[in-house]
């Protein structure tokens, strides 16, 4: 008589363990196909295909290609290669492209961009810009990985590409890269620091992969600076673009005096420093990111930029601003809150109008379901 109810015990408990597998089978298959579904809506309707490689379009009027944007693409395919939904045909379309925008015979920095003149598709300029190169490098450490027999050297691709990054985009006084070799010539404009090109993950990668003690050292410095910038301001927020003073002190930029009217604050360069840190597991970061999603919990929107006080700097929200916060606050419980009101960039439809805006939602969306 008493074995009935322990039968029936057991089979409940199999069906539970049955419903739980089939539920998490369904939760995951539906992040597949979310992630499948933007890939390619992305890849649709940005990649160009040229008989010069693939770029990604960063235009709107007319086609242009940046070598951020092309950083961007080659971590974009092989992430979605990880996953199984992009290959290395898609890959190489956009590694060919690098190639043949290097600055130089010797310098394999990517030219920062072309576009159509009255002539041909060309380079404005034989100058870089070290974020570009950085994704590049990445996207390359990971390709020899995924790829290990092809005809292509990634492997040394990548390490040729973090030697001139080092050489070209150091600057020794600071301790830290310049925005571009362009500055890295200028005594004042070497002093300029892109917090957004502080990328921990990626140092970290860099130094494992080239065993260079200079990768592990930038980290370092890297998030100093860090540290730094998050302990300037109640709110946690970093600016665009800050100045390195030669007694260790960091000035945010005033308006105008790099790029924007929003150089001093959390902006348009400075709203990728979420996704960047949550790519690391480094746990000095936890504060620095912590401290920012704090403030974003607090607000009612996520707008798409502030003042480092914490006003905003204009009334609605975009996806480039959401979309970092989304993946850093994804599966870590404090931040459930922010994660259902950020939900919204999934849901938003891939439409080929804003490029910046949609590409950084692709990348954070494949990382945070990564994490």
């Amino acid at each position: 008589m008493k074995q009935k109810p322990l039968l029936l015990w057991g089979v409940a408990i199999l069906l539970l363990a049955s419903y739980v597998a089939i539920l998490f089978r369904t939760i995951a298959d539906n992040e597949h196909n979310i992630q499948v579904e933007i890939y390619q809506n992305w890849k649709d309707h940005y990649i160009v295909s040229t008989k010069e490689g693939a770029f990604v379009n960063t235009g709107t009027t007319k086609q242009t290609a940046l070598s951020e944007a092309q950083g961007y693409g080659m971590v974009i395919t092989t992430l979605a290669a990880e996953k199984g939904f992009a290959t290395q045909d898609d890959f190489n379309a956009l590694y060919t492209y690098y190639t043949h925008y290097q600055i130089g015979k010797g310098n394999h920095l990517m030219q920062w961009r072309q576009s159509q003149t009255k002539n041909k598709w060309q380079s404005d300029s034989l100058h870089n810009a070290t974020d570009g190169d950085l994704d590049i490098a990445y996207s390359l450490i990971k390709a020899s990985k995924l790829w290990p027999k092809s005809k292509h050297d990634y492997a040394d691709a990548a390490r040729n590409l973090l030697a001139d990054i080092k050489q070209y985009n150091y600057n020794a006084t600071t301790g830290f890269l310049t925005v571009g070799d362009w500055a890295t010539v200028d005594q004042k404009a070497s002093t300029i620091l892109r917090p957004s090109d502080i990328m921990p993950a990626y140092f970290s990668d860099f130094y494992h992969f080239t065993k260079d003690p200079f990768w592990d050292e930038l980290n370092t410095r890297g998030i100093e600076l860090l540290q730094i910038l998050s302990k300037q301001t109640k709110t946690g927020l970093i600016p665009d673009f800050a100045w390195i003073k030669t007694d260790n002190t960091l000035i945010p930029a005033k308006p105008n005096q790099i790029n924007n009217q929003f150089d001093g604050d959390y902006s348009a360069n400075a709203c990728r420093i979420p996704l960047r840190l949550m790519q690391s597991d480094n746990e000095k970061l936890t504060p620095i990111l912590n401290k920012m999603l704090d403030f974003f919990t607090e607000q009612k929107f996520v707008y798409a930029g502030y003042t480092l006080k914490g006003k905003a700097l204009v009334d609605y929200q975009n996806q480039s601003f959401s979309a970092p916060v989304l993946a850093a606050a994804y599966k870590d419980e404090p931040y459930s809150g922010l994660v259902t009101s950020q939900k919204w960039v999934i849901e938003e439809p891939i439409q080929g109008k804003n490029y910046y805006d949609e590409t950084l939602k692709v990348l954070a969306v494949l990382e945070m379901y990564n994490k």
